[in-house]
């Protein structure tokens, strides 16, 4: 990109570039190409086809001049405008006015004198007020309404107050031009504007629903085939009713009861494909009722009313309920995947753990052999170098007794780091001979506390991992009642059963309610983690001022793991 422009570009610039009101014109042209394409123009033919096709239907059900009882055209408009996107509605609008001015224009293919007359000025404000209407109805339910539709209770309950509205608007704007040009038809206007909301709003619970759910969502291949299916064994239901008429047989007040159970069969099975299914359902079976009926159209609009909020609202308590089902269903999946992930860091822990535990009392091992057989053998041989220096020179006595002395404090002082690293005995020894030889009871006795050690059964044989576990558990549980517990006895049980070994450290002290004995402490879990290597059951029991007790049980089938 360069920093200066050439001046021929500049030229050419003036020159070519448009200026700003043609340039806003450009903008104005280009959008109203993409507002009228060749897409959005066809959806706009499609559904004014539609919409005038259904309105010839229609009027096989007038009621009231120039209204109709099932006014189907609705629902088609309804859906018409839920289902294309915001730019095709100019196109939807423009096609059925156009359409609509062709066909019942005077002298037209579909003459209407009721639809043309009046003043001009009152029908193009009619002609802008009704799209007007139906675009604010149909834009506040798709702002608070997310498609899919009628997959739950608030967008049917929300569907429903909409087609009202739109119902009771279309009404008014279009009895209100009768209204004001003719007083005698202001008497019966509210009756009239009730059978017209009625009409259009039965139109909208036929038609708008199936139309709705079959463009927005499909149903798998074998319960699409069970629907159609069932659907078709409804219609050849009403075929039979109708030939039954012609026979003599008159079922017509059975008929409408008779469709209640599988209406709301299909929208408990099948969700809302089946209730959008079954009103459509409804509303033939009101038409074939209502063709050798003495009931008046009130009744088959209540019937179609009543059924049709029935079952799309029963079927979208079923759908919004299975997708709760398979929203719980995929948590607890993940759940259970994020578990198992847990567990599995959980069991790397613990093998981690372990390996460290036996890591540890290997190089402790190597560190007591390397000192008995390196620095003992060292020290001894300096014993004895000293001991012939010694007798060869007398009058150095004193000073070669000074650092003998000194010699056997380090030996002694050595053996004892032997026994913390490795005690002595413990791999041919009991328990309770390894405690007792050892320093662990003698550091007790010197901290003030008398240990007592008791044993019973036979010792029986145990791994080295096992054996050196154990004492370290016992020795951490001791170490523990030296430092908190302000004991001054100790008393150790040794059970040997033949399925298992039952030790008991119980002390008089303070118990483990106090802030430097909490379970999380560093003591108290390698005191665990030392149990479950070794597969054995630690348990503490204490109370204040009651002393504690530390219970080991030890299965002899478990081995370290």
């Amino acid at each position: 990109m360069t920093l200066f422009m050439h001046p021929a570009h500049k030229l050419f610039t003036r020159i070519f570039v448009l200026p700003a009101p043609l340039s806003m014109v450009s903008s104005f042209t280009s959008s109203l190409q993409r507002l009228f394409s060749f897409r959005y123009l066809l959806m706009g033919l499609v559904y004014t086809f539609v919409f005038h096709a259904f309105w010839l239907v229609s009027r096989e059900f007038e009621t009231v001049t120039a209204t109709v009882s099932w006014y189907l055209p609705a629902g088609i408009r309804l859906a018409a405008f839920l289902v294309c996107p915001y730019r095709a509605w100019p196109a939807l609008v423009i096609s059925e006015k156009l359409t609509f001015f062709t066909l019942f224009s005077p002298g037209a293919a579909l003459d209407e004198s009721a639809f043309m007359s009046g003043s001009f000025g009152w029908l193009i404000a009619h002609s802008v007020l009704s799209p007007a209407a139906v675009m604010v109805c149909v834009w506040l339910f798709r702002k608070y309404n997310r498609r899919p539709f009628f997959n739950n209770v608030n967008s049917v309950l929300s569907f429903l107050l909409s087609g009202v509205a739109l119902s009771a608007l279309l009404g008014l704007t279009f009895l209100g031009r009768r209204a004001m040009e003719n007083t005698e038809f202001r008497e019966i206007l509210w009756p009239v504007w009730f059978d017209f909301i009625l009409g259009d709003f039965v139109g909208i619970l036929v038609l708008t629903p199936i139309v709705i759910v079959l463009l927005q969502s499909k149903l798998t291949a074998t319960r699409s085939k069970l629907l159609l299916l069932l659907a078709l064994l409804w219609v050849t239901t009403l075929f039979s009713v109708i030939l039954s008429f012609r026979s003599g047989f008159d079922f017509t007040y059975q008929l409408k009861y008779i469709a209640i159970l599988p209406a709301l069969f299909f929208a408990y099975r099948f969700g809302m494909h089946g209730g959008a299914l079954a009103t459509l359902l409804i509303g033939l079976t009101a038409f074939v009722a209502s063709l050798h009926s003495n009931e008046s159209p009130l009744a088959h609009q209540f019937y179609i009313v009543g059924m049709s909020i029935t079952v799309l609202i029963l079927g979208a308590a079923v759908e919004q309920s299975q997708q709760m089902t398979n929203q719980l269903l995929a948590a607890n999946k993940n759940m259970e995947e994020k578990n198992r992930l847990l567990q599995e860091a959980i069991n790397d822990i613990q093998a981690l753990s372990n390996q460290l535990v036996a890591t540890q009392e290997a190089e402790r091992k190597r560190l007591s052999r390397d000192l008995h057989d390196d620095f003992g053998h060292r020290i001894v041989d300096l014993q004895l170098q000293l001991g012939l220096v010694a007798s060869r020179m007398p009058a150095q006595n004193n000073a070669l007794s000074t650092i003998t002395c000194k010699l056997d404090e380090l030996y002694s002082a050595m053996k004892q780091s032997i026994g913390r690293l490795r005690p002595a005995g413990i791999d041919n020894l009991p328990l309770e001979h390894v405690l007792r030889n050892n320093d662990t009871l003698k550091s007790m006795q010197r901290a003030g506390v008398h240990c007592q050690l008791h044993s019973q059964g036979t010792p029986p044989s145990l791994s080295d991992e096992v054996r050196i576990n154990v004492y370290r558990i016992i020795q951490e549980a001791l170490a523990n009642i030296a430092k908190h517990a302000d004991a001054t006895e100790v008393e150790i049980s040794i059970t040997y059963a033949a399925e298992a070994i039952h030790i008991e450290i119980a002390d008089n002290g303070i118990g483990l309610i106090q802030p430097q004995a909490k379970p999380s402490s560093l003591g108290l879990i390698s005191m665990r983690e030392r149990a479950r290597f070794i597969g054995a059951q630690l348990t503490f029991d204490s109370g204040q001022q009651q002393g504690t007790r530390v219970i080991i049980d030890l299965p002899l089938t478990v081995r370290p793991k």
